[in-house]
């Protein structure tokens, strides 16, 4: 009871933190203790909260019909790189952010395709509220989910909402009404009998973005190491005295960890 207490206090902090800084993994370690991390550097790490939260519109925003040609030629141009048919980009944009440039989410997801700020730096997204430089990597990001999952359309969509590894968990859809809601909206605005075409042999891998998205492409940076982070063991002594220490306490002890950068 201690240890399962003191892990889902753990895991609340973390919840209220992941909020400002990013998703939750947990996973259970040997000893039966729940460990949570928002830098999961290990195995055995699967995400714990996902979804993009709520949408919210910039100041202004009116639902248009007329914006959704506004983009047409982005789409157009990052649909025939990546081979990702046309409507079905235009189906994802109206779902994460109704054509609204310059939308957030309660998480932190920003743009026309609602990127999350580590899915835009991995992608080469510069500036997520450009909204071609936004469109070509969601697009790009929407083209490896379809490889990954084999063209499932559904399986597909719903890593897009939840993540790949959450999808990858459950071995389908996953349980939250949240994702299979936004799978429900995006199939229903393509309307029935759509499928994704597969891509052909000589489809592009990566997009990189050209000087007509963000400018002159910057010096390539210094490969940085990532920060790993420790786990700490906590517990409290016959005298009531608490320690943290990166070595686990004796035999028999009951104890929480915490997982921190330095």
């Amino acid at each position: 009871m201690a240890r399962t207490a003191a892990a889902l206090a753990l895991l609340a902090s973390l919840a209220c933190a992941s909020a400002v800084q990013g998703q939750v993994y947990t996973r259970r370690n040997a000893n039966g203790v729940v460990e949570a991390t928002n830098v999961p550097d290990s195995s055995g790490f699967l995400l714990t909260y996902p979804g993009k939260g709520t949408l919210i519109h910039s100041r202004g925003f009116a639902r248009n019909r007329a914006y959704w040609s506004m983009y047409d030629h982005h789409v157009e141009e990052a649909a025939r790189l990546h081979q990702v048919h046309p409507d079905l980009v235009k189906s994802v944009i109206a779902v994460e952010s109704e054509f609204d440039q310059w939308a957030v989410s309660s998480k932190g997801a920003r743009g026309l395709m609602q990127l999350m700020p580590d899915t835009a730096r991995h992608l080469g997204v510069a500036d997520s509220f450009d909204a071609r430089q936004n469109i070509f990597g969601g697009t790009q990001y929407l083209r490896s989910l379809l490889d990954r999952f084999g063209g499932d359309l559904s399986l597909a969509l719903a890593a897009y909402n939840a993540g790949a590894s959450t999808v990858l968990r459950y071995g389908g859809v996953p349980p939250y009404r949240e994702t299979r809601d936004y799978v429900r909206k995006v199939q229903a605005q393509l309307g029935e009998g759509f499928a994704a075409p597969a891509p052909p042999a000589n489809a592009a891998a990566f997009y990189v973005p050209s000087m007509s998205l963000a400018g002159p492409a910057p010096a390539r940076p210094r490969r940085v190491e990532p920060a790993r982070p420790r786990t700490y063991y906590r517990w409290r002594d016959d005298r009531g005295v608490t320690h943290v220490a990166e070595a686990p306490p004796p035999e028999g002890t009951v104890y929480s960890t915490v997982r921190a950068l330095d």
